[in-house]
């Protein structure tokens, strides 16, 4: 039996999921070739009544998935250009290229094989986590206006640089998992969406060697002025809303990424997302005044989670931490249930 089925109440959001099932290893085949946008010959694992099954919940900028191959089969695949990084619960699989190859299981973390190159896959009876980060995405947290070619940046390496960047990359995965499974209904903020993308491909870039941001210059040190911070908080107070990226505040401050990491440094008490965050949290205070007042035009039966998802936090105790930290009480002492 082949099946393909959608969470009717995602369906609305941002965020597409789809499950796939089938018997049929032809049509599992099929599949996959298909999601993951990539040509592959079968060499071998040619089993009729072996199944396959995949979960994706699909952001546009990137995917979560889970995949489960119980059998033996080997691929021929294209470049993929895009970061797919396997967590094995269950068998193995083997990955070689040009001139290197390796094998990862369970506990393991690694990336495929680099974005750019066509490489070969053996699998053995594979049950994993996978996350697949789109290069437009990847660009976009490492600072890179949207008119850079894709070519600027270069993962050089699958495995994590150190054990504990391995572990951050499960922490932030983990993270998005649980979002996905008991908070699925904030999925519609954009915010949300937003912060889920920038942190794993933030973490991604900070765990897998790569090229890096952009090239830096002679003028960065000296562009790091309090006045590039203060044009860069008003633009983030202006664009609080909105999912706006390091390059679009950059840009904002007329100030390389780089450089504005070095006035935030030296100049604000956080960083360009603390302080991000920050205004945010101060937003939702503001709708948890509007909402307690009964201020004309405040949303009606509004509660604690949804302003706090509104503005990004998709995680009611993270939320109600940080305002506590802030303001000194609860939101819910603002705005009892």
């Amino acid at each position: 039996m082949n099946a393909v089925t959608r969470d009717p109440d995602l369906e609305r959001h941002a965020l597409r999921r789809t499950v796939f099932e089938t018997t049929d290893f032809d049509a599992g085949r099929s599949f996959i070739i298909s999601t993951y946008r990539t040509s592959l010959r079968l060499k071998r694992g040619s089993e009729r009544d072996q199944s396959v099954k995949h979960a994706r919940h699909d952001f546009g900028d990137f995917c979560v998935d889970e995949l489960s191959l119980p059998m033996e089969a080997g691929y021929d695949i294209e470049p993929l250009g895009s970061l797919t990084v396997v967590q094995p619960i269950a068998g193995w699989v083997d990955h070689r290229w040009e001139e290197s190859s390796e094998n990862t299981g369970p506990g393991d973390v690694a990336v495929i094989s680099p974005p750019h190159r066509p490489f070969s896959v053996t699998l053995h009876n594979l049950a994993s986590g996978t996350v697949v980060l789109h290069q437009p995405l990847l660009m976009r947290a490492a600072g890179f206006p949207e008119d850079e070619p894709d070519s600027s940046l270069r993962f050089s390496g699958t495995q994590p640089a150190s054990t504990e960047l391995a572990g951050g990359w499960r922490h932030a995965v983990s993270c998005v998992r649980q979002v996905l499974s008991a908070r699925p209904e904030v999925l519609g903020e954009p915010l949300v969406v937003g912060n889920l993308a920038r942190g794993l491909a933030t973490t991604a870039l900070e765990t897998f060697p790569n090229t890096g941001g952009p090239e830096p210059t002679s003028a960065d040190g000296g562009d790091a002025t309090a006045a590039a911070v203060s044009r860069a908080v008003a633009f983030i107070e202006e664009n609080a809303h909105t999912d706006i990226s390091l390059a679009d505040i950059a840009a904002a401050a007329r100030v390389t990424p780089r450089s504005l990491r070095i006035a935030f440094a030296r100049h604000h008490r956080s960083s360009i997302f603390g302080c991000v965050r920050s205004v945010r949290l101060e937003r939702a205070h503001f709708d948890l005044l509007a909402v307690h007042a009964d201020i004309p035009g405040a949303p009606d039966g509004e509660t604690v989670a949804a302003v706090g998802a509104r503005w990004g936090f998709a995680n009611p105790a993270d939320f109600a931490a940080s305002y506590h930290h802030a303001y000194g009480v609860s939101p819910e002492e603002i705005l009892p249930a």
